[in-house]
């Protein structure tokens, strides 16, 4: 009989988890604005624009890259983590700053972490991740790195990060959990909108959400536009005013 590592028992249990969260995430989904549901980042980005909002301030740093992603972009509210360069003198931050608001985190939310360090650590590896997967979240997204990189493939979880490396966080500590943070160079107060997918990552201030679907929406519809009349055989100078 084939032996089965431990690592594959917890992948296989995390992939049936996964499922059985799809659709709570999907339900969470049904809930966002119309004009952001379904959108990638690159449409959001445009849109922006639109609505006089300048994308760059939003969009995160491009060295935060999709490590493991599934195809879709995954659009949820931030559930946000905040460690700083201090000794970890008391294990109970761990509980209070990381592991709680995750066990409380609903279906359809996306981890943002603030590494506080330019230093490259794993901030999280597929134990945390399989947990994550089984509330139904979305991803996780940090300005450091994170490891066990397979396993979150087979959760169906996706992850957005500067690198893959094998050791945790050394001389740092989380000293806050749900409170306005900074990753990727943007600041993140708990609830914006992120979105994320192959194109990067991108933050959708709660307070803007309304007007970002809206500029959504008209610029999907100018798109499709200029995409029938690229079809019917016209020339970019013709479709595509710039």
């Amino acid at each position: 009989m084939e032996k089965i590592s431990r690592r594959e028992l917890m992948g296989a249990g995390a992939a049936v988890a996964a499922t059985a969260a799809l659709g709570t995430a999907k339900t969470f989904a049904a809930t966002l604005p119309e004009g952001i549901r379904g959108a990638n980042v690159s449409l959001i980005a445009s849109a922006m624009g639109k609505v006089g909002m300048d994308a760059a301030t939003y969009s995160m740093t491009p060295d935060i890259k999709p490590l493991v992603e599934h195809g879709e972009t995954i659009i949820g509210p931030a559930i946000t983590c905040k460690w700083e360069i201090a000794p970890l003198d008391d294990v109970e931050d761990i509980n209070k700053y990381v592991y709680d608001p995750l066990d409380q985190a609903p279906a359809g939310s996306v981890w943002v972490i603030e590494s506080g360090t330019d230093e490259i650590f794993s901030m999280f590896g597929d134990i945390i991740t399989q947990s994550c997967t089984q509330r139904g979240m979305l991803g996780a997204v940090t300005d450091s790195g994170c490891r066990d990189i397979q396993e979150m493939k087979k959760q169906g979880f996706s992850v957005f990060a500067k690198a893959t490396i094998p050791y945790g966080p050394t001389g740092l500590k989380p000293t806050g959990a749900n409170v306005p943070i900074k990753c990727g160079g943007v600041d993140v107060k708990p609830g914006d909108l992120i979105a994320a997918d192959v194109d990067g990552v991108i933050v959708i201030p709660s307070e803007h959400i309304e007007q970002v679907a809206e500029g959504v929406a008209k610029h999907l519809a100018y798109e499709q536009d200029v995409r029938r009349k690229v079809e019917a055989g016209q020339t970019l100078r013709e479709a595509y005013p710039y």
